[in-house]
């Protein structure tokens, strides 16, 4: 019976050291580990965008729109479009605080970047600014007038899950 008990206390005080763990900020590796991994993710979003842009020409901007549309899909919160032009949808629009001072940064150029607990879990924020940098740009949003990349329009939003605790 002694056992049992020990091996409860012990399990109970495992649980607890690893509650503890997640309320610690992550360490500075974790945060550097943490920005490379947004550094891997945005260079293969624009990867994708890029390619995308390359591929768009006005008779397939309809399927264009939908391919970007599909790949930032409103059910992945860890990467988001956030802009101030039309077309815009709901989910386009900053979601919370983070969002929207990244956003009033990305109008004005400036990419931002932030730790913070959301729902008891760590993580890395960053937005990346966007301008009108290509002339695929316009076919698809006609309303951004010619090509202009000191045209911020809005931002590229990635969050990367953190953990304080070894895994």
């Amino acid at each position: 019976m002694n056992k049992s008990i020990a091996l409860f206390v012990a399990a109970g005080l495992a649980l607890t050291n690893v509650a503890k763990a997640d309320d610690r900020p992550p360490s500075t590796a974790e945060r550097a580990s943490a920005k490379k991994t947004s550094d891997l993710m945005l260079a293969t979003l624009v990867a994708a965008l890029l390619q995308e842009f390359a591929e768009t020409t006005p008779e397939n901007a309809p399927e264009g729109k939908k391919s970007i549309s599909l790949i930032f899909n409103d059910k992945n919160k860890d990467m988001r479009l956030v802009g101030t032009k039309d077309p815009l949808r709901a989910n386009n629009v900053p979601a919370d605080s983070f969002e929207a001072i990244a956003l009033a940064n990305a109008m004005q150029g400036q990419n931002y970047d932030n730790i913070q607990r959301i729902d008891d879990k760590w993580y890395y924020r960053r937005s990346v600014a966007l301008s009108n940098f290509h002339t695929a740009c316009v076919i698809c949003h006609t309303n951004f007038g010619p090509m202009n990349a000191q045209q911020f329009v809005g931002a590229l939003m990635v969050r990367v899950p953190m953990s304080s605790r070894q895994d």
